[in-house]
């Protein structure tokens, strides 16, 4: 028992995690982080470097589809290629991260996991291209992206810090130099030289850049605070291997999860590139309409990531119902938003398609459709947020494998019938069946009245009256 000014700390049986680490007093810990900011500044920045970040990324597609089908194709196609494999290998880490409110896992472990993944992602990415039998420049496309895509990695873990200690100013920084300088570097790249793969390693050592003297710098100083010990490379001497298991088989459901999101995101695209389905000008087009409609989550994205930390806080205080109502209103939300933006591209949908190509016009059914999907979407990602704050995770991953069995099954039906909008009513269908699952878990949540009893692991409590 120890015994502290007006209150006392009882320690319960302690978690593997806690077991093997164990931590300083919380309140010393928390004495030194950088103040947090309000969740009305945490969304603003947030909204504003994913909408900046989402505007070169459209002006990017809209260069490429300038460019040809069949130069946009190979963009997209090793896009959706390194996706998933990706997702898969950064084990979902920033999301533990940003809602581990009791600082269980050390920062360095994070890291330390994170680039141990991301290393075997970078090398298996390139050897599922070569097994699939692609061209020499694609395949040096695919490798290309996949290093960017090892940096972000990288990044991201940083960004978690950052993010766990609501300071989302300093994510939208790291966001919109990485977002705003590739897409730059990338078109620029492009446009004088005419070379994608050219193209791709300039925005990947574009990513680097960022990495090495803005995200690193200041992870270090967000770690000394929050963790009280330096980053350096004597750190990585601290890890234990059997900490580095227990935190990968924690965050495998988490891991199939964001992977099967990730498929779930571009199995039509695989449907569409096909030979006699499609065709690699066809995902041309179609990559590009469906990441534009996309464009319109950042929204959802920036908010989520602004309320994560005050989900962890609501799940782990014992506090059902303010966390049922939480989620819910930011529903209602998002049933707004969804609304809006499929309205907008009815609207809107087509001159913005003409302006890139008037061929493009054509396609304005697709927009939309992709659109409706993205409202799903919106809706999806608070539920599943909310689901990793309650420590809910096990439903995550069969409701993600139940929409990309759908959208598959629809992709198979429906694209050689209706072409592009196929595709994009699959992606409808999918969504559809992953919204049901995830309410329907989300609804048992106020069973489970805590975090530690939803993860069936004790923790500390504190008890408030005087020793």
């Amino acid at each position: 028992m120890l015994g502290l000014p007006g209150y006392q700390v009882q320690h319960l049986p302690a978690s593997p995690m806690q077991e093997l680490n164990p931590q300083p007093p919380s309140e010393t810990r928390t004495a030194r982080r950088l103040p947090p900011l309000s969740l009305k500044v945490n969304f603003a920045w947030s909204f504003l470097s994913n909408a900046l970040v989402a505007v070169c990324q459209l002006g990017l597609m809209a260069l490429l589809l300038k460019a040809g089908d069949a130069t946009s194709g190979q963009y997209i196609l090793a896009l959706s290629i390194s996706a998933p494999v990706f997702m898969f290998a950064g084990l979902d880490l920033r999301t533990l991260q940003a809602t581990d409110s009791t600082a269980e896992v050390r920062f360095i472990e994070y890291l330390s996991l994170r680039l141990i993944c991301g290393l075997i992602a970078l090398a298996l990415v390139p050897t599922i291209a070569l097994i699939c039998g692609y061209r020499a420049d694609t395949l040096a496309v695919i490798a290309g992206v996949s290093l960017g895509r090892f940096f972000l990695l990288i990044g991201d873990t940083f960004n978690g810090l950052m993010q766990q200690s609501e300071r989302m100013d300093r994510v939208a920084h790291s966001i919109i130099l990485k977002g705003i300088l590739s897409s730059i570097v990338l078109g620029a790249t492009f446009l004088a030289t005419g070379n994608l793969v050219a193209a791709v390693i300039a925005e990947a050592a574009t990513r680097f850049l960022v990495l090495a003297f803005y995200d690193l710098p200041l992870g270090r100083r967000l770690a000394v605070q929050h963790d009280s010990e330096q980053l350096t490379l004597a750190s990585f001497r601290t890890v234990k291997a059997d900490r580095l298991t227990h935190l990968t088989f924690r965050s495998l459901p988490l891991a199939f999860k964001v992977m099967l999101v990730s498929l779930d995101t571009h199995v039509s695209r695989y449907f569409v590139s096909f030979p006699g389905l499609g065709s690699l000008s066809a995902v041309g087009v179609f990559g590009p309409i469906a990441s534009g409609a996309a464009s319109g989550s950042m929204v959802g994205k920036a908010l989520n990531q602004s309320v994560s930390a005050k989900l962890g806080r609501l799940a782990s205080a014992n506090a059902p119902h303010q966390f049922q109502s939480f989620v819910r209103r930011l529903q209602l939300f998002y049933l707004v938003l969804g609304v809006a933006g499929v309205g907008f591209t009815i609207v809107a949908g087509g001159p913005l398609l003409a302006l890139i190509r008037s061929d493009l016009l054509a396609y304005q059914v697709v927009l939309t459709l992709a659109a409706v999907s993205v409202a799903l979407d919106l809706q999806n990602g608070i539920v599943d947020m909310s689901l990793v704050a309650a420590r809910r995770i096990s439903p995550l991953a069969p409701a993600c494998g139940l929409s990309v069995t759908t959208s598959a099954i629809c992709c198979w039906f429906l694209i050689p019938t209706f072409g592009l909008s196929g595709a994009a009513m699959a992606m409808i269908a999918g969504r559809i069946m992953r919204m049901i699952a995830l309410n329907f878990a989300l609804n048992d949540v106020p069973k489970t009245s805590s975090v530690d009893e939803a993860s069936k692991e004790p923790a500390v409590t504190i008890n408030h009256k005087a020793a």
